[in-house]
């Protein structure tokens, strides 16, 4: 299960995650130009089967354009900090897992 961390979402979150959601990266992380712009991560996701996870409703229009995958989890805490964002997805792991799985969902939002 492999998530690409958009941008708004702190580069720590990386190593917290290691053990849970192995082979994840952050957007500063792949080779596109930097900052990495949405389409790019958009683009980087699809080619390399990640699901995007943000805080922003941008890919999501990018879905509602041009479909999926990649698939997209929308964090929608703002007030949490890299650890509680961490911690969150842990607690939502297996419904993080179904959601991937699951062919006919585009959308994962995690409160």
């Amino acid at each position: 299960m492999k998530l690409l961390f958009d941008a708004n979402i702190s580069w720590r979150v990386i190593k917290l995650l290691e053990n849970d959601f192995l082979n994840s990266l952050h957007s500063d992380a792949i080779p596109v130009i930097q900052p990495a712009k949405d389409i790019d991560i958009w683009y980087f996701a699809k080619q390399n089967q990640f699901t995007i996870v943000t805080h922003d409703d941008d890919f999501e229009k990018l879905i509602q354009t041009k479909g999926a995958p990649p698939k997209v989890i929308i964090i929608k805490a703002f007030n949490q900090n890299t650890k509680q964002i961490a911690q969150t997805l842990i607690t939502q792991k297996n419904v993080i897992e179904s959601f991937i799985a699951n062919d006919e969902l585009m959308i994962l939002e995690i409160y």
